[in-house]
């Protein structure tokens, strides 16, 4: 239980940085691009450690539910690095 507690806070850490890297973006200017783009590229950062973190806490156990959050979460992993490359 305290994994997925865990989990769950990370997947919230991890949408609150998808917001803020939205909003610069939503600002974005063609000028500043170097300097708006150095947040934005630390936040997606963040946001996968996050989801790592997630998975982390759940390695040891193989039940069906676990694969199934592990499914989700690799799910949500892939649009993410492909922003984050997008950004470098």
């Amino acid at each position: 239980m305290i994994a997925l507690l865990d989990c769950i806070e990370c997947f919230q850490c991890a949408i609150d940085d998808l917001h803020k890297s939205l909003g610069i973006l939503r600002k974005f200017d063609a000028i500043k691009f170097d300097t708006q783009m150095e947040d934005p590229t630390i936040w997606l950062s963040v946001a996968l450690t996050d989801e790592d973190t997630c998975q982390d806490g759940f390695e040891d156990q193989d039940s069906k539910q676990v694969k199934k959050l592990q499914n989700q979460v690799s799910r949500v992993t892939s649009p993410v690095m492909h922003k984050l490359l997008l950004t470098n």
